[in-house]
């Protein structure tokens, strides 16, 4: 059966206009820069943090030492942290969608392929695992962040699929939808050493000038899915999904300025490792689906 077709495409409202993924892929550098800088400040607090509560429990450990029970406790915390990361994600709900164009006010549906895709992470220490994915042809991102067992570490993984936007009328009022699909699974295991894990998901709307040189971010969302933050026990494994987790950000727009509409998702995790008598671990795994993009100009 021939392929029906889609009707007037959504990029012909745009008068021809469009910025190449290799000129937005260099725009992203300021964004890298601050995420970087966030990710070493944190890794500094928590550094911090720890070398306080190792000296608080000190006198635990020389307690919890003279009980033979104790390392075999540490020794299965540490075993269920290790297989938490070796189980298979969950398959993921995908709606279908069809690009369009909607009559009365001017708006439109984008759907993949998307026009650009990104991924980012930072790491300190070696971790466990630290795989960011995005792909644009599919609309499909996911990162899998896990800490070293042995020793301490930290990951800041980010995803993101966007496509181009170019105000068809004068200065406006712009709304911006979007449904995505996730399933997740992660946690923290700690004794007597800190461990964190979070994860989000959101819209990221960055700006440019018509020669197509970045003039910032208009929209930076994050929409909280998990955090934890633990010193004794943590939280063990979690489990979630949503078949579509609803975003929306309004903002001004303006014809002197082009716009890349983005989906992104992002995680941090931490943790010290394990030892015979303390320790901890912690990690995050996000799949995601993005069915499609709307907007609404108005």
């Amino acid at each position: 059966m021939a392929k029906q077709d889609r009707g007037v495409p959504v990029k012909s409202l745009y008068g021809g206009r469009f910025i190449a993924p290799e000129a937005v892929r260099h725009s992203m550098a300021p964004l890298e820069e601050r995420l970087t800088a966030e990710f070493k400040e944190r890794v500094k607090r928590r550094q911090q943090l720890r070398e306080q509560m190792i000296k608080y429990r000190s006198p635990l450990v020389d307690v919890v030492s003279k009980d033979k029970g104790s390392t075999e406790v540490i020794k299965s915390l540490r075993q269920l942290n290790a297989s938490a990361q070796d189980r298979k994600p969950r398959a993921l709900h995908r709606t279908r969608v069809s690009e369009r164009i909607v009559a009365g006010s001017i708006a439109a549906t984008m759907v993949p392929p998307y026009d650009y895709q990104w991924s980012w992470s930072a790491v300190s220490g070696n971790p466990l695992a630290n795989n960011e994915m995005a792909d644009a042809s599919t609309g499909s991102m996911s990162f899998s962040i896990w800490t070293d067992l042995n020793n301490g570490s930290s990951i800041s993984g980010r995803v993101a699929v966007g496509s181009y936007f170019y105000p068809p009328a004068e200065n406006n009022f712009l709304q911006i939808w979007s449904a995505p699909a996730f399933t997740d699974d992660w946690g923290d295991w700690c004794v007597m050493d800190g461990a964190s894990a979070d994860g989000w998901i959101g819209l990221y709307v960055a700006s440019y000038d018509l020669a197509g040189g970045f003039t910032g971010a208009v929209v930076d969302q994050q929409m909280p899915l998990w955090a934890d933050s633990s010193w004794w026990s943590g939280v063990g494994l979690q489990e979630g999904s949503n078949s579509g987790f609803g975003l929306y950000a309004p903002l001004q727009v303006d014809q002197d300025h082009q716009y890349i509409i983005w989906v992104w998702a992002g995680g941090d995790v931490s943790a010290a490792g394990w030892d015979t008598f303390w320790g901890s671990g912690a990690g995050d795994d996000l799949s995601v689906a993005v069915p499609a993009i709307t907007w609404e100009l108005g």
